[in-house]
């Protein structure tokens, strides 16, 4: 049988996963209170649930020789693990339901989900209720085994501490530290399951859990037997009020966890000296007060809310004796117990605390450190307010009534004197009483700025942004402590944002941008933990310098995705920062850079494809196929379509609801193919998709028309004119059973636009002259080639003079701004049908001007967009036909050879 620390190990560990669990689920059950927001987040949730029950079940089975004496323990994992993949079968058919769907399809959507809110929130209800009843169990069992652990621990610890010359601040991450820390011998770690691990992090932990459970049952039975002296007033305490609440500087791990186990003994025997009437309690007030600041350090915050409610009972019972000596330091305790119940999630308590602070601050004497505390304590109960959902003028008052009193004490004209030097004792904060107050003024003024951004009072938010960050950059300089830099970080981040560009240029911006990103990797340098906030600054650098046109914005992407490549955690949120950069090329014109960039970003998903969802996935391969299409990369385009294809194509054989995603891949890998030259294939992939939809009458979605409009335009490719006719005609008895509003809809102006092609190559230009021009009306991005059309219909049916003033529109006054490949097809296709227009009105020279710039692009371009080589023909046929009309019978026959050779 294993030893009790092996048991009691295993048991939190597994108690600690189930907690996890009921966590989840409780998340995973909000979030579909509101399924159209949180749709995507109740999939990463689900998925995430059943991960973690899949490492549950694999502890489980490599540490059986730990847990066999616990039946129910394995029961219930069981249990668990069946319930919860029960529950997401369920819940995975709305999943992948996208949240900007509009129309019927959205309504058919939401009103699903709310029939089958009901079953779907008593499924995930019992489910947490299974999870709760799992974690007591186990927390049966941990107590019992944590209680023969630590018995054991004790001897041990003791020993250790007592060894001479064993210095607890020299501990390192090894066995024989670890050794040191417990005792002498090896016993304890021998019998350990091969797979855990002992470290010194959870050996204090458990230690230090110990003794301040002790703590609380000593206090206890203090208070019952009330039984305890107060003491004279200590006039050296009475004065510590003034630096008491000062920010904590960045303390070393190890110092402060020798700190505290020298206060933990000294604490349980200053507890027993006073219920002995040895000692009076507001020693152990002042200690207990002490010993919470160390643990919430220490992020030990259950334990330090313990040990700050005891001080705060403890100050009450001293406060009926001598009210003005120790209503002071109540108030601070009260303040303290504030924030840990804040950042501790219980937000009733805290809002209670801080009422109950600032009743007892009104009371006081109204000096400076009184005063900075109420500013202090206003500013945590509007962060409280905020965090619980009051109106925003509740809150909004409090930040304001808050720095109201900092400007009346004057902490704007405060300068800083810096840290206090000498004396032997090591104090963790090293911020004088009035550094101190321009900290906490800092902190009033950055959290002052947050509520008035929510309430888009932007002027006024970075008014408060600014004056923070002055202060933090002053307290810097003085100052080595983390949170002050974090800040920093986040404030220049903040400054950053498009809201304040009529205020902050560019310029500026890059600024501060570049600064978040130094204080970032500084902090980072101690903390080994702001990955997600140096990648955060740098995405929002290189977005600021390609506004800027900068070329150097490459240059900090490709740090970013150095860094991205090295990343173990939270890989698709770091993915996702580099996505940004790229859209931002993209939507800025650099269609190079975005091609260049997000096939990088590929590059890193690829290697990395398993720790992706799919969604993700499809996203990332789709965006670099669109980024593709401006550069003329159809082959590179073609592959990433085609791969983002095949996932969404399994995808919708496990989820029917990622069938709109599905069609949307499939529109593009179809447009991709039939540009890339493969028409037979392209036409096989559209049928396959319209397929896949049961009805297409019913079905609530466009992008069908983009389907059915390319197929068209295959039969086209290969000259078959009634198939294309067919084809067309579904998709017109799509369009007129469908309920969506067709009359801004690209992909209904996409067909009509291929309807009028077809309609003219049947010789039917009534009709053609009609589509052309409603599809015109509904200006959609494909204007210009259907203007080009629109001509082309006007010449037919014998208005030259109409197609030529059509013509004659589409061209700018010169093609500098058409710099990229699909700007200058465009470009160059206006030129072809404007030579046409000039040819038929007698305009030659200028016709065969145009005409030989058209046949030139397309020779040099063609070879990489096959497509093109139908616009080289047509252009290699008008320039023969133009030669020899304008007597260059020569060129004309060169031109019909190189025709002949290309078909």
């Amino acid at each position: 049988m294993a030893d009790p620390l092996s048991i009691s190990l295993a048991v939190i560990t597994l108690g600690t996963a189930l907690k996890d669990l009921t966590e989840l689920a409780l998340k995973l059950h909000n979030s579909f209170t509101k399924p159209r927001r949180n749709m995507r987040h109740a999939q990463s949730l689900a998925a995430e649930t059943l991960e973690i029950v899949q490492d549950l079940d694999k502890y489980y089975q490599s540490h059986r020789g730990a847990l066999d004496n616990m039946p129910e323990v394995r029961d219930a994992v069981v249990a668990l693990s069946k319930d919860m993949r029960s529950v997401y079968n369920k819940c995975s058919p709305f999943f992948q339901i996208e949240p900007s769907q509009t129309g019927l399809r959205q309504t058919i959507v939401l009103i699903d989900l709310w029939l089958k809110r009901k079953e779907l929130e008593l499924n995930i209800r019992n489910l947490k209720e299974q999870a709760n009843r799992c974690y007591r169990r186990f927390t049966r069992h941990a107590q019992l085994g944590t209680v023969v652990a630590i018995g054991e621990l004790k001897g041990a610890v003791s020993e250790g501490f007592s060894a001479t010359g064993r210095q607890l601040s020299s501990l390192q991450v090894s066995d024989e530290n670890v050794l040191a820390f417990m005792g002498s011998t090896h016993a304890v770690l021998s019998t350990l399951p091969p797979g855990v691990m002992l470290s010194e992090d959870l050996v204090f932990k458990l230690y230090v859990r110990g003794h301040v459970g002790k703590i609380d049952n000593i206090l206890k039975e203090l208070a019952l037997e009330r039984s305890y002296a107060v003491g004279r007033r200590h006039k050296a305490v009475s004065l510590n009020i003034e630096t008491c609440f000062a920010l904590s500087a960045l303390a070393d791990v190890e110092y402060v966890r020798g700190h505290t186990v020298t206060n933990l003994i000294r604490m349980q025997q200053r507890l027993l000296n006073i219920k002995a009437g040895v000692c009076p309690m507001q020693e152990g007030a002042w200690a207990l007060d002490t010993l919470s600041v160390d643990l919430s350090r220490l992020r030990m915050r259950s334990e330090s809310i313990i040990l700050r409610t005891w001080s705060a009972d403890l100050f009450r019972t001293l406060m009926k004796t001598r009210r003005k000596v120790y209503a002071p330091h109540l108030a601070f305790v009260l303040s303290e117990l504030t924030r840990s119940f804040y950042y501790g999630g219980d937000l009733t308590q805290a809002i209670s605390t801080s009422k109950e602070c600032l009743s007892l601050l009104k009371t006081c004497a109204p000096t400076f450190t009184m005063k900075v505390l109420m500013a202090q304590v206003l500013s945590d109960l509007a962060c409280t307010r905020r965090a619980t959902g009051e109106h925003p003028s509740a809150w909004l008052q409090d930040a304001q009534d808050s720095i109201t009193i900092f400007e009346c004490i004057g902490a704007g004209q405060m300068t800083i004197t810096g840290p206090v030097r000498g004396g032997n004792d090591v104090v963790f904060s090293g911020i004088s009483g009035r550094d101190d107050a321009l900290a906490e003024y800092a902190i009033a003024l950055d959290e002052q700025r947050k509520f008035l951004y929510d309430s888009r009072r932007y002027q006024e938010s970075l008014d408060a942004a600014k004056r923070s960050l002055a202060l933090y950059r002053a307290l810097a300089q003085c100052y080595k402590e983390v949170d002050h830099q974090s800040r920093i970080g986040r404030l220049c981040i903040f400054l950053c944002d498009d809201v304040f560009r009529d205020v902050i240029s560019l310029s500026s911006a890059l600024t501060y941008a570049e600064e978040a990103v130094r204080t970032w990797q500084k902090v980072d340098e101690t903390t080994r933990d702001q990955a997600e906030n140096i990648s955060y600054s740098l995405s929002m650098q290189a977005k600021i310098l390609v506004k800027m046109g900068r070329r150097d914005a490459l240059e900090v992407f490709q740090e970013l995705a150095r860094r991205v490549r090295c990343m173990t955690t939270n890989l698709q949120w770091h993915i996702e920062k580099l996505q940004d950069v790229s859209s931002s090329l993209y939507q800025q014109g650099h269609f190079a850079e975005a091609a260049t960039t997000s096939r990088a970003v590929v590059e890193i998903s690829r290697q990395s494809a398993e720790t992706l969802l799919p969604i993700s996935r499809v996203e990332i391969l789709l965006h670099h196929a669109i980024h593709c299409e401006p550069v003329g990369c159809m082959s590179e385009g073609l592959v990433s379509s085609q791969e983002a294809l095949v996932v969404t194509g399994q995808q919708r054989m496990k989820d029917a609801a990622s069938t709109e995603q599905y069609l949307f891949c499939v529109g593009w890998a179809v447009y991709f193919l039939l540009e890339a030259g493969y028409p037979e294939e392209a036409i096989r992939q559209c049928q396959h998709a319209i397929n896949v939809i049961p009805s297409l009458s019913g079905y609530g979605s466009t992008v069908v028309l983009d389907i059915i409009s390319t197929k068209a335009l295959a039969y086209l490719r290969l000259g078959r004119l009634s198939l294309a006719a067919e084809t067309i005609s579904k998709g017109y008895d799509f369009a007129d059973s469908t309920t969506l509003d067709l009359r801004h809809d690209p992909w209904y102006g996409q067909l009509l636009s291929v309807a009028a092609l077809v309609k003219r190559c049947e010789g039917d230009q009534d009709n053609a002259l009609a589509a052309i021009k409603a599809a015109i009306s509904i200006k959609s991005v494909n204007l210009r080639s259907q203007l080009c059309a629109l001509s082309d219909v006007q010449a037919d049916m014998g208005h030259d003079a109409e197609g030529l003033r059509t013509a004659e529109g589409l061209l700018p006054r010169d093609c500098q701004t058409a710099s990229l490949n699909i700007d200058q097809h465009q470009y160059r296709s206006s030129q072809y049908t404007l030579c046409l227009r000039l040819f038929y009105s007698g305009n030659l020279t200028q016709a065969r001007q145009l005409i030989l710039e058209v046949r030139c692009f397309y020779e040099w371009h063609a070879h990489s967009h096959k497509a093109w080589f139908i616009e080289l023909a047509r252009a290699l046929r008008a320039e023969g036909i133009l030669e020899c009309a304008s007597d260059r019978h020569a060129e004309g026959a060169v031109a019909r050879t190189r025709l002949n050779e290309l078909q």
